[in-house]
């Protein structure tokens, strides 16, 4: 058992417990030390040092010290064969620590190895060459029993059957969907609503955060967050080189907290939707993406905060399902609430999903930011009449409304067919509708800077006669707006024939604006410059 990378100190005391725990105003002070101290240059010689390791073959099994530092770490690997863990051995931040303390901080920058005796030689002199720690913290011993020594005695002793094979907690779940029809609502100020849309924290540009960090190291990636004439214009995915391989990789997320306070199932579905169809957006084939789930929620012990919890996994579980895409990993934090005297407040039911594709080529990258002032604008998928989880809703102060419901099988067939569109050269530019809709969408296209857009919803797939709100606005899963040149507009209509499929409008040279119309009505007509400016800096007050 060998462990490598950072030194094992007091933070993170508690950080598994912490985060189970109820929070209340004396938190902050009393659990200082359940925080870890992150130290990334560390974290970087440890995955330079694991990588090589792994290319020669030298590693059996690793885990990283996750919650519960070396306790679980060890605890899960000698779990069928028992072993001997000496705590002397592990390097300390400060001297002091007493047993319980090293055994299961939760230190940042640690990795734990599986390896055979004739390999310390040549991992030495691996972590030698990365810069990084490297101890023999103890062996398995095929005893079923995990021992823990320090300062030579013996202080703990435990049977790994009694460990991992603990009692089923029975626990009770109840949820009903709060789904209520909308009657449609007159739209008012239609161009007003998109600005303090596109100022909101669900949609305002995260340009603040991405320039805080440096997201281009080694200069491997392709698609930036931000990109467009400008490099300030939001893009769905990132795409980054893959050292030694012609192919990339597209990484995506999804996050839609307000869906879930209606209908969890239909946010678990609607996030793993969004997150796949960002990263096949890009230029990734629909039919290798991996992703991962990370939850959060308040406290599980109330059965309809559990509901919840149920109701998303169904849905998350039914959408991996069908579009043949594994969770390869993922993360939960429970007990996020705060207690009160008037009662415990939750955070609401979360889930955010995020993946990965494979991209074949550089090629066939495609951003999310308008590249031509002559193309045509297309939409990829229908538009339906729910307006419930939406941005638009939650300003209108529309509660428990109907919420979009995902169709895994038409969804999956029509990023089937976007795929083979991009390996045809038929795509410029790509941006989903999520968030805010699909004026957000659109105006986030022209954010590049290269050319106004005149766009016309009479042709917008969508049952008839749709409530403009929920045409501007709504935001129904498995949309995609297209840029496409005019030469290729008659290939595109053939290709796409069997799908949802239309042009709505263009971009256009004569002017910077983004002009919204429904047949003879004008709905928006602003300055894109205006939009952006509500866009960009809705972050800036607090950087």
């Amino acid at each position: 058992m060998v462990a490598v990378g950072g030194r094992t100190g007091r933070d993170g005391l508690h950080g598994a417990t912490f985060s189970s725990a109820a929070l209340d105003t004396d938190s902050h002070e009393e659990d200082q030390q359940a925080v870890q101290i992150g130290n990334p240059i560390e974290e970087k010689k440890v995955l330079d040092f694991i990588l090589a390791a792994r290319e020669e073959g030298l590693i059996e099994f690793v885990t990283d010290c996750g919650a519960g530092g070396f306790s679980s770490a060890c605890g899960e690997m000698l779990e069928e064969c028992g072993g001997t863990i000496d705590l002397d051995q592990a390097p300390l931040k400060e001297e002091g620590l007493v047993s319980w303390e090293i055994f299961i901080s939760e230190s940042q920058e640690r990795m734990v190895l599986a390896v055979k005796a004739d390999a310390l030689e040549k991992l030495q002199k691996l972590a030698d060459r990365f810069g990084t720690e490297m101890v023999v913290l103890g062996e398995s011993d095929g005893s079923g029993i995990l021992k823990v020594t320090h300062h030579g005695k013996t202080v703990c002793e435990l049977d790994c059957r009694k460990l991992h094979g603990a009692p089923t907690r029975k626990m009770v779940a109840k949820w009903e969907n709060k789904n209520k029809k909308h009657s449609p609502k007159p739209l008012l100020k239609a161009g007003d609503s998109l600005k303090k849309l596109l100022s909101d924290f669900a949609i305002v540009s995260r340009e603040p955060i991405i320039r805080e960090y440096d997201h281009e190291v080694q200069g491997n990636t392709v698609l930036k967050p931000l990109a467009g004439a400008a490099g300030d214009a939001p893009q769905d995915a990132a795409v980054m080189r893959i050292n030694g391989s012609e192919r990339l990789m597209s990484m995506g997320l999804s996050l839609l907290p307000e869906w879930g306070k209606t209908d969890p199932y239909a946010m678990g579905a609607a996030c793993v939707d969004e997150c796949i169809r960002q990263i096949v957006l890009s230029g990734a084939d629909p039919d290798r993406i991996a992703i991962l789930d990370n939850f959060c929620m308040g406290n599980p012990d109330d059965e309809t905060e559990l509901g919840a919890l149920v109701e998303t996994v169904k849905g998350i579980a039914a959408a991996a399902e069908a579009y043949g895409a594994p969770f390869v990993s993922g993360k939960d934090s429970f007990y996020n609430y705060f207690e009160t005297p008037d009662g415990p407040i939750s955070i609401p039911v979360t889930i955010l999903i995020s993946g990965m594709g494979i991209v074949e080529k550089t090629e066939e990258v495609v951003g999310s930011s308008l590249r031509k002032e002559d193309s045509l604008i297309f939409i990829l998928g229908e538009t339906t009449p729910e307006l419930g989880g939406s941005v638009y809703a939650r300003h209108q102060g529309w509660g428990d409304i109907e919420v979009p419901q995902t169709d895994f099988d038409k969804a999956l067939a029509s990023y089937r067919c976007y795929h083979q569109a991009v390996k045809k050269g038929l795509i410029l530019s790509a941006h989903d509708v999520s968030e805010g809709g699909l004026a957000v969408t659109l105006a986030e296209m022209g954010f590049s800077g290269k050319a106004g857009l005149e766009v016309d919803l009479c042709e917008l797939p969508a049952p008839p006669k749709l409530d403009p709100a929920a045409a501007l606005f709504g935001e129904s899963p498995s949309r995609i707006v297209l840029e496409i040149p005019h030469e290729k507009a008659e290939e595109a209509l053939k290709h796409f024939e069997k799908h949802d499929f239309a042009c709505l409008g263009r971009a256009t040279p004569s002017h910077d604006r983004l002009v919204i119309l429904n047949g003879g009505d004008e709905l928006i007509n602003q300055p894109l410059t205006d939009l952006k400016s509500s866009w960009k800096n809705g972050l800036a007050q607090f950087y």
